[in-house]
């Protein structure tokens, strides 16, 4: 498996996470620092994160990708792509359609975990 490949993998399993609501995952997956801005500009923590979608007040549905690639910068890896999510947040059932980058850095020991992610939603169309 390439680093790309890797690293595509390791985002399809932070997509699953998020979807299943796999809180243990997704603490090994997300770097302590995350930095996590939302399309609409609001800005989020792990903690935050975690504690959003453990609480069930975001529940994500599904995170369809399209349009990616992945750029390789020594240990930072940059996705960048179109995701199509259905989410309900508070009881709102909502469709998002974000053009998005992710950051994943590899650690001292080799992990590699999300350190950032932009969105800025698109128009509809």
């Amino acid at each position: 498996m390439t680093g790309k490949q890797e690293i595509l993998a390791l985002d399809q399993r932070r997509r699953r996470a998020m979807i299943e609501a796999d809180l243990s995952s997704l603490e090994g997956l997300f770097n302590d620092e995350l930095l996590w801005i939302h399309g609409n500009g609001r800005i989020d923590s792990k903690l935050g994160i975690l504690n959003t979608i453990g609480s069930g007040k975001t529940k994500y549905r599904s995170i369809e990708c399209s349009d990616e690639s992945v750029r390789l910068f020594g240990s930072v890896a940059a996705v960048s792509g179109v995701a199509d999510m259905q989410v309900e947040i508070a009881g709102e059932k909502r469709t998002l359609n974000n053009r998005f980058t992710i950051l994943w850095a590899q650690q001292s020991d080799g992990l590699w975990q999300v350190v950032n992610w932009q969105s800025t939603s698109l128009p509809k169309a």
